[in-house]
């Protein structure tokens, strides 16, 4: 009884010492801690008051892809994934969308809603042999939003934004001075200065919903 305790113990006090080392660090994001952070997502029902559930996606199937994007884009540091799930959180109207519907802007797109000069470079990164360079400067509808459907799937689609930190906006990344955990400044600049688009009262409260279920 004594040994059974004394290494229950022992286990108890190497996983509080983990939790305390990788308070900072993160390897996955689970469907709890979404559920906590975007509640209107919630359960297998999470799409169902969404009038157009097509391009709705619920916080298990978020989870999953966000967690493949932490490991393919080697993005670890808390403050950078809780930043990245609160931009794509309000770009996306909780999951909303996956396509630009405001204005409705041909090519724009993913949970971050990259622009499509930013798309065009993402896709042809992952799909070399089904983008053209040409495709670029392309102004047809059809041709933008071929290109673009080429991301919308779950995990190049939330993995979006972390291809956008590692690779357009890299001084973000891993940089001790950016994205801090806790630091809602950090995150605010990052969407002036790194994303280069607006900051408002709700991406705050969105952020401070994520930063808070992300432990």
């Amino acid at each position: 009884m004594k040994i059974a305790f004394a290494l229950s113990m022992s286990g108890l006090v190497s996983s509080l010492a983990q939790v305390c080392m990788g308070a900072d660090t993160l390897t996955q994001v689970t469907t709890a801690q979404l559920d906590r952070a975007i509640p209107t997502r919630a359960g297998s029902n999470g799409c169902a008051s969404v009038t157009d559930q097509s391009e709705c996606a619920i916080n298990d199937n978020a989870a999953k892809a966000i967690t493949n994007a932490m490991a393919k884009y080697n993005v670890k540091q808390r403050g950078e994934i809780v930043a990245l799930i609160s931009l794509m959180a309000y770009e996306s109207a909780s999951w909303q969308y996956n396509t630009n519907h405001f204005p409705g802007r041909p090519g724009q797109g993913t949970r971050a809603m990259l622009m499509y000069n930013f798309i065009h470079t993402y896709a042809q990164a992952l799909y070399p042999d089904k983008v053209a360079a040409s495709s670029a400067n392309s102004e047809s509808t059809d041709v933008l939003n071929g290109v673009r459907g080429l991301v919308l799937n779950n995990n190049d689609s939330f993995g979006a934004a972390f291809w956008y930190l590692t690779t357009v906006a890299k001084e973000y990344h891993g940089n001790a001075n950016k994205l801090r955990s806790g630091n809602i400044d950090d995150f605010k600049a990052y969407v002036e200065s790194g994303v280069h688009t607006t900051w408002d009262d709700q991406r705050a409260q969105i952020w401070k919903s994520v930063d808070a279920a992300l432990y």
